[in-house]
């Protein structure tokens, strides 16, 4: 869940056209949802919460694009 909030805010970044923040803000949305996924948080709620580790993989390909929008890849 918290991954996916930080997302929204980047795609706010994004919707602003604040390609470097956006950049950011989604790397920081991949590393920590990417140490939740291996830490194995919400392993007793996964039937009716969602981990984590979804949200990441979608994360990866989104963040490439606005690294290049933003002009750091």
């Amino acid at each position: 869940m918290v991954t996916a909030a930080i997302a929204v805010v980047a795609g706010a970044c994004y919707w602003c056209a604040w390609y470097e923040p956006a950049f950011w803000i989604l790397l920081y949305a991949i590393v920590y949802g990417g140490l939740g996924a291996l830490r194995g948080d919400n392993q007793a709620q996964a039937i009716y919460r969602g981990g984590s580790g979804a949200t990441t993989a979608v994360l990866v390909p989104v963040a490439w694009h606005v690294g290049v929008l933003a002009g750091y890849l």
